[in-house]
C-alpha cells in the first residue's frame, strides 16, 4: 500500500461512523493502548465536532434560530450525508441550506432556507477580493450616452427572498427567542457588495433588484430597463444609478456604438 492508499483508507474510516472496515484492520495499526476502532472512535468524533464548529461559524443566525441542541443534530446528519472533501473548512457547508429546506426544520421555520442561503452569501462575499471601482464621475458622464454596458465587481451580489431574512440575520447575537418579534413574512430585495474590505448589506425595491440582476446578467442599461419602462421614472433611474455610484460596485463600462 502507498502513502497516498494509505491516507486515502484512514480518511475513509475517520469519517465514517460504523466499525474500522478490514482493509484497515488489515493494514493500520494504531499506537498505544486503544484498539484501532476506538482509535477511529476518537477521530472521528473529533472530526464532527470540528465540521460542526465550522458549519455553526458559517451558519451562525441559522444556528440561533434553531438552538445549540437542533442545530447541532441537523449538522450531526448533514456531516453523514456529505463528507468534508476539502482542506479548507471555510468550503465545507455549500449544500447545507438544502439540507435544512429538505428536514422538519425547514417546515417549522419556512425562512430557514433562504436564511441560510444568505449567510453562505456573505460567506463568500468574506473572501472575495476587493477591487477598484469604475470612477464616479466617468459613470456620471456615460449617463447620456445611448446604450452602455456595466461589468460589476466581483465582490457584488443580489439577494432576494420571499421573506424578510436580513433582520434575523442582524439579530443572531440576541437572546434566544428575540425572533418571536420579527416580522419575516415580507419580501425582500437585498444588494450585497464588498468595498474596502467591509461589506455592506443595503435594502432594495423588486424593481431594482431585477435591473442589477439583468446588468450583472449582461444586458445592456437599456434592455434591462425597458420591462420597466412602467413603473420606472427617469427621477428613479438616475437615484438607482446614484446609489450604484455611492456603492462603487461598477468595475468597467462598454459604450455601445447606435
Amino acid at each position: 500500500m502507498n502513502l497516498n492508499e494509505a491516507l486515502n483508507l484512514f480518511k475513509r474510516n475517520i469519517a465514517s461512523r460504523q466499525t474500522a472496515d478490514s482493509n484497515a484492520e488489515a493494514e493500520l495499526k494504531p499506537v498505544g493502548s486503544l484498539s484501532l476502532e476506538q482509535a477511529f472512535q476518537v477521530y472521528h468524533q473529533g472530526y464532527v465536532a470540528r465540521l460542526t464548529e465550522a458549519l455553526r461559524e458559517i451558519y451562525e443566525a441559522s444556528s440561533w434560530v434553531l438552538g445549540e441542541d437542533e442545530f447541532h443534530n441537523a449538522s450531526r446528519k448533514y456531516i453523514d450525508a456529505q463528507p468534508s472533501r476539502s482542506y479548507n473548512l471555510s468550503d465545507y457547508g455549500h449544500e447545507f441550506p438544502e439540507h435544512l429546506q429538505m428536514s422538519s426544520l425547514g417546515t417549522a421555520h419556512p425562512f430557514l432556507y433562504d436564511l441560510a442561503r444568505f449567510e453562505w452569501t456573505f460567506k463568500n462575499m468574506y473572501h472575495t477580493p476587493t477591487s477598484d471601482p469604475f470612477p464616479a464621475e466617468e459613470i456620471q458622464a456615460l449617463l447620456n450616452s445611448e446604450d452602455f454596458k456595466v461589468h460589476f465587481i466581483e465582490g457584488m451580489d443580489i439577494f432576494q427572498s420571499p421573506y424578510a431574512i436580513y433582520e434575523i440575520w442582524r439579530r443572531r447575537n440576541d437572546p434566544a427567542g428575540a425572533i418571536d418579534d420579527i416580522h419575516w413574512q415580507t419580501p425582500e430585495s437585498l444588494l450585497v457588495y464588498k468595498k474596502q474590505k467591509k461589506i455592506y448589506v443595503h435594502r432594495i425595491d423588486h424593481v431594482e433588484a431585477q435591473v442589477l440582476t439583468e446588468l450583472k446578467e449582461g444586458k445592456s442599461v437599456s434592455q434591462a430597463l425597458v420591462g420597466f419602462s412602467h413603473v420606472l421614472t427617469s427621477e428613479k433611474i438616475t437615484q438607482l444609478f446614484q446609489m450604484i455610484m455611492r456603492a462603487g460596485i461598477i468595475e468597467d463600462v462598454l459604450v455601445l456604438e447606435t
